[in-house]
């Protein structure tokens, strides 16, 4: 299956982009993930030693368990750690990805760009959060230009919102 490669932002994008990254700094808007999308294999924010870290110590205790108490102890440790694994990693993990998220998307247009293709982020309002526009059928440069329009710089404002104002 080969994926169309994704053009270069022009210069709208650029200028609209500028206008989302300051309501983003601004605390107008924040990036909202879903960690299930983007916590797997072909993800680009998917770091596997979060998901293999904790997994590898959990069977590490529990073999140091069976070989130096009793095989039964070492079982049952294992079975009770990897059944709170399963239940309370995602939301322990969950902050992370956010941050991760948030860092490599908002600098840079590209990478941004990566992302919304990818699937699994939304962009939501600060003031309301049943406002959001998600990745990768919503429209970033609509929502963008509709509720940030203010922080766009004016003089680089696109031609659609100069033919509107």
């Amino acid at each position: 299956m080969n994926k169309i490669p994704i053009p270069p932002p022009t210069k709208e994008d650029m200028v609209v982009f500028q206008g989302l990254q300051r309501a983003l700094v601004e605390k107008k808007a924040f990036i909202k993930v879903n960690f299930k999308k983007l916590n797997r294999f072909k993800s680009p924010f998917f770091n596997p030693w979060e998901n293999v870290l904790p997994l590898l110590t959990i069977l590490i205790i529990s073999l140091l368990l069976m070989i130096f108490r009793n095989l039964v102890i070492g079982t049952t440790a294992l079975l009770v750690m990897c059944f709170v694994y399963a239940l309370c990693m995602p939301y322990f993990l969950e902050p992370f990805m956010q941050n991760r998220v948030t860092k490599r998307i908002v600098p840079r247009i590209e990478k941004f760009l990566i992302a919304w293709r990818y699937g699994g982020i939304s962009i939501v309002l600060t003031a309301d959060p049943k406002y959001f526009c998600q990745a990768p059928l919503g429209s970033w440069k609509q929502f963008t230009i509709s509720y940030f329009s203010d922080l766009i710089p004016e003089e680089l404002m696109p031609k659609e919102e100069e033919k509107n104002a």
